[in-house]
């Protein structure tokens, strides 16, 4: 799944109206799998200056790299975490640990030839899913269009239960590109 998508997701799952303080946790935990990506995009991009195609054929799927997105994508690790945050009672840590695990959990069966190895420590097991959330050759249009259906579900709820301008705002922007961004890469193409 697309990062802004589990976002969304996690805080319509997690966030409570009563418990607004713990949005950013939420937030972070979501976006923590996918920081070690940004991280190699603009590494590749901008200092390397790769091209696109070298980037995401060859580059990603580096020994280094793929060992660095492993651990920020491992789900005994994550559970490690929340457990140790439960028996600290530390919320916000816990909220932050269960919104990794999330996003684990929606990645799982969204990722084909770029399946994570979600189970490191334990084992280097990739689960490769029959269904991609983007490539077209395993699904990506209905993966796409699942995920957008539940962005869109959950950024309806959620704009019931938020109370910031801001936070409105910024679901109606980032649905918004979703809905353009993927009617271009998935849709357009159905109809020409």
């Amino acid at each position: 799944m697309n990062t802004p998508s589990h976002l969304i997701l996690n805080l319509a799952l997690l966030r409570r109206p009563d418990q607004g303080g713990y949005t950013w946790p939420i937030l972070l935990g979501a976006m923590a799998p996918d920081a070690a990506l940004f991280v190699f995009y603009g590494w590749a991009k901008w200092v390397q200056q790769l091209p696109e195609s070298v980037i995401w054929r060859e580059a990603y799927y580096s020994q280094p790299w793929q060992d660095i997105f492993a651990m920020g994508n491992s789900i005994p690790l994550a559970l490690l975490g929340l457990a140790v945050s439960v028996a600290l009672k530390q919320t916000a840590w816990g909220l932050f640990f269960a919104s990794m695990v999330l996003h684990h959990l929606c990645d799982l069966p969204l990722h084909h030839d770029d399946a994570h190895r979600h189970f490191v420590p334990l084992s280097d097991v990739r689960f490769t899913s029959p269904v991609s959330y983007w490539d077209r050759k395993h699904y990506g249009t209905l993966g796409a269009l699942i995920e957008l259906c539940l962005v869109l579900a959950s950024s309806a709820f959620l704009l019931s239960n938020v109370s910031s301008i801001w936070g409105k705002g910024l679901l109606i922007v980032t649905n918004s590109l979703m809905i353009v961004v993927y009617g271009l890469a998935y849709l357009r193409p159905l109809w020409s």
